[in-house]
């Protein structure tokens, strides 16, 4: 019988991460012309590239965070894989369940964690904006009256704000169509704020211990806790994400050799950066059903 390593060692080979690019690239396409673009895409009679507006930037915001995370770690010197596409078999609203890297040692230093834990979420948000100003300007206006299971929503500050950047008139997901490629970049600020959260080793876990050191555990517990009751109250969207990661690796995130000290001016403006693309991106409700 094979070792271990060299058994499970396909599952890093670049062709397998290709494989997993190419399947997830086919169920986005699918999911996305069929819930976002006028001719419904293959599954509801329409074309293959009915659903390309929303594939492709889905995609390219979704693996340049990952490739934040990996470029970062490649500096430091940090074993890490290549992003894992994550294709959903469930053809619903985007046909994803996103993408990861598997950082394969520990993270020692403060500006280490700070920097791989920043880089991806920042990438992504990035690369959305371009992408949500070209689709926030072409939405289509809805005539349909909204039926019992329609799914709206919300928009976050950032959206609103795009909105007066093209100079088009507020909207709501109630009287448009919205464009495919707003939608995939609407779906981006969500990963980007999720990732950002402040618990365990999500994105805004690393940051959160390289800004307050062995004091993390307290404040992702109090983030876990708002999660909760937003996840009841509003939206499960804040709850199922950050209740998993706790569950698979929980609160507290692993320490670093110098907890005990501060982060640089840098960095700090960094972590601070974090907290404000949570905010712009942030929305209590990001999906109801009617």
């Amino acid at each position: 019988m094979a070792p271990p390593r060299t058994r499970w060692r396909f599952l890093e080979n670049p062709l397998f991460h290709a494989a997993l690019l190419a399947a997830t690239f086919v169920t986005t396409t699918l999911a996305g012309g069929a819930a976002f673009s006028t001719g419904g895409g293959p599954l509801l009679g329409g074309r293959f590239a009915d659903g390309l507006a929303f594939s492709v930037p889905l995609l390219l915001i979704l693996g340049i965070h990952e490739l934040g995370h990996y470029a970062m770690c490649r500096r430091y010197g940090i074993a890490a894989t290549l992003p894992y596409f994550i294709p959903s078999p469930f053809l619903n609203l985007i046909g994803t369940f996103g993408a990861v890297i598997r950082i394969k040692e520990p993270i020692r230093r403060k500006r280490q964690l700070l920097d791989v834990g920043a880089a991806g979420p920042l990438a992504g948000f990035f690369t959305a904006i371009p992408f949500l100003l070209y689709g926030v300007a072409r939405p289509k206006p809805s005539t349909t009256p909204l039926g019992e299971g329609t799914v709206l929503f919300d928009y976050p500050l950032l959206v609103r704000w795009a909105q007066r950047w093209v100079h088009v008139g507020p909207y709501t997901s109630a009287t448009v169509h919205e464009h495919p490629t707003f939608m995939a970049a609407w779906f981006g600020l969500l990963v980007t704020c999720l990732n950002l959260l402040p618990i365990g080793q999500l994105d805004g876990g690393h940051v959160l211990r390289a800004a307050v050191g062995r004091r993390q555990p307290i404040a992702s517990g109090i983030a876990l806790a708002l999660c909760i009751v937003a996840g009841v109250t509003h939206s499960a969207v804040w709850l199922v994400l950050p209740v998993a990661i706790v569950v698979v690796a929980g609160l507290a995130h692993p320490p670093v050799e110098d907890d005990d000290q501060p982060l640089d001016f840098a960095r700090t403006l960094v972590a601070l950066l974090c907290v404000a693309v949570f905010l712009v991106c942030f929305s209590l409700t990001p999906i109801r059903i009617v």
